[in-house]
């Protein structure tokens, strides 16, 4: 076990001390658990088994179970162990997105503020229904926004929560092709087009979502305005977007996340705050920070959460750009 880690990493996340005593604690006690009774190399080399096996006898202990899984996923980043983390993950029930949520969060806001965020809508699973995923969004966002700043709350969401890799090989591409062209424009133009491609073998060139595509060269790549670039999502169900009949209809098959979709069943009052879709703001600015090399801003500009048709992001690029032909 490497306790000296582990408490270097609490301490610089703010933890307080008996906060760092009981996670040194729980660690000790899976590290000499596997050391003794499973006769193992202890918490540094362990598997999802040996943290099922530890796990059972607290059976009844919702609470303690919890709190042991969140040490062992603190331990996990503090000794760069990604197996404990996707493990501790996996007992906790949260998926990529959840996870990377939490974590932010409690950059943020600390500790005790995210607690109390995250329980405001209840027991929530990466795999729980879309129902009981949008009640618990409504009520996360409701809490968020009384205890969070509308500054701070935009940071928190646009953190590229799905963690999207500014480095991966499809965005080095675009990167690529920006340098040899010394345009933006230029790669705009190669996102447009496939999109339109992938629309166009899928339903048919002449088709009402092929001439919707065509017609939006913002959709999934962006119509630049100087420095700043305007993206909009291509609708999650294209077809019926283009089939329906009236404007609820279309927001309903338009929004592509599985966090608030079904809030957009509900009346106004009752849907997730538009605040939410600074997450998909996060998400498509990445690859233009891949491009540039640095964290950009994004503003939220349309949401069918607003009322809108569509969703549209404001990605600010450097000021350099202004000045490319």
């Amino acid at each position: 076990m490497q306790e000296e880690k582990l408490r270097k990493f609490m301490k610089s996340k703010n933890k307080q001390d008996n906060t760092i005593e009981r996670y040194v604690t729980f660690v000790k006690k899976i590290d000499d658990y596997l050391k003794i009774e499973k006769k193992s190399l202890g918490i540094d080399k362990s598997y999802l088994k040996d943290l099922q096996a530890f796990l059972k006898q607290w059976e009844d202990d919702k609470k303690k179970k919890k709190l042991f899984l969140l040490a062992m996923k603190s331990y996990g980043k503090a000794t760069e162990n990604h197996n404990l983390i996707a493990n501790a993950n996996r007992l906790l029930g949260r998926g990529t997105w959840l996870s990377r949520f939490e974590e932010t969060l409690d950059e943020y806001v600390g500790e005790e503020l995210q607690e109390k965020i995250i329980a405001a809508g209840g027991p929530i699973k990466q795999t729980s229904s879309t129902v009981k995923k949008a009640a618990w969004t409504k009520c996360m966002m409701d809490c968020l926004e009384a205890n969070v700043d509308e500054k701070t709350c935009k940071k928190i969401l646009t953190n590229n929560l799905h963690f999207k890799s500014p480095k991966s090989t499809s965005f080095k591409k675009l990167k690529r092709m920006y340098e040899k062209a010394g345009n933006i424009d230029v790669v705009l133009q190669h996102m447009h087009a496939k999109w339109k491609k992938i629309i166009g073998d899928r339903y048919g060139y002449n088709s009402p979502e092929y001439k919707y595509v065509e017609a939006e060269p913002s959709i999934e790549a962006g119509v630049r305005e100087g420095n700043i670039v305007y993206v909009s999502k291509i609708p999650y169900q294209i077809k019926q977007f283009v089939e329906a009949k009236d404007d609820k209809t279309k927001r309903y098959h338009y929004c592509h996340c599985g966090w608030i979709r079904d809030s957009l069943k509900k009346p106004e009052e009752k849907q997730v705050s538009h605040t939410f879709c600074n997450c998909s703001g996060g998400w498509h600015k990445v690859p233009f920070e891949g491009i540039f090399e640095q964290t950009l801003e994004v503003d939220l500009v349309k949401s069918v959460l607003k009322g809108d048709d569509i969703c549209t992001f404001a990605i600010h690029l450097p000021k350099e750009v202004i000045n490319e032909k």
